[in-house]
């Protein structure tokens, strides 16, 4: 008898209840391990999005106040060809009308424009660089600014400074409250300043 059921055990067919609970538990282990690792790859994705973001914002601001500065005098005399007052650059130069006029000026966020911004720290001001041509209305050029910085070297050249944050924080990162910053930094040599007598 003892021998019958010893081979009436061996040939059961079919799976335990207990070997369906380590089955559920070992799937259950690899999906949560899986899912982990996509939403930590995903926010690293996002992550790099934003900083990619603001390094073009940065490189495309300071490429079109460059392009533009670079034309500062042409054509002109007896007019300045840029000013620098704080935060504003005025740059002047004759192409469509006696003297152009182009405008780089900072512009803080709104109300709305800040509630846009979670987790930003109390205080904390966010500004639009505009650019404004002749009397043609002020376009936002580039967000999240947080500093710009022009200083003449000499009569021709020029160092502008650019700093940007992302618009969004990264709970992996400390500083600035999760925050990232970027700052960029050119020097534009202003090239018809030495022909119109400046």
């Amino acid at each position: 008898m003892q021998i019958f059921r010893l081979q009436r055990l061996r040939n059961s067919r079919g799976t335990s209840l207990l070997e369906v609970l380590i089955a559920a538990l070992i799937t259950g282990l690899i999906t949560t391990a899986a899912f982990k690792f996509y939403t930590a790859m995903h926010h690293q994705a996002e992550t790099q999005y934003e900083v990619s973001e603001i390094q073009h914002l940065c490189r495309a601001s300071l490429h079109d106040m460059k392009k533009t500065l670079r034309m500062a005098g042409y054509k002109l005399t007896g007019h300045p060809s840029y000013e620098i007052k704080g935060d504003s650059l005025a740059i002047y130069f004759s192409a469509s009308q006696p003297v152009d006029t182009f405008l780089y000026f900072l512009e803080e966020y709104t109300y709305d424009e800040y509630a846009q911004v979670p987790d930003l720290l109390q205080g904390k001001q966010l500004w639009k660089l505009m650019k404004q041509r002749n009397s043609f209305p002020a376009v936002v050029f580039s967000n999240c600014i947080t500093d710009i910085n022009y200083t003449a070297v000499n009569s021709d050249n020029m160092i502008i400074v650019i700093t940007i944050q992302t618009s969004r924080s990264d709970d992996t990162y400390s500083p600035n409250n999760g925050f990232r910053t970027y700052s960029l930094v050119e020097r534009v040599n202003i090239r018809n300043m030495r022909y119109n007598g400046a």
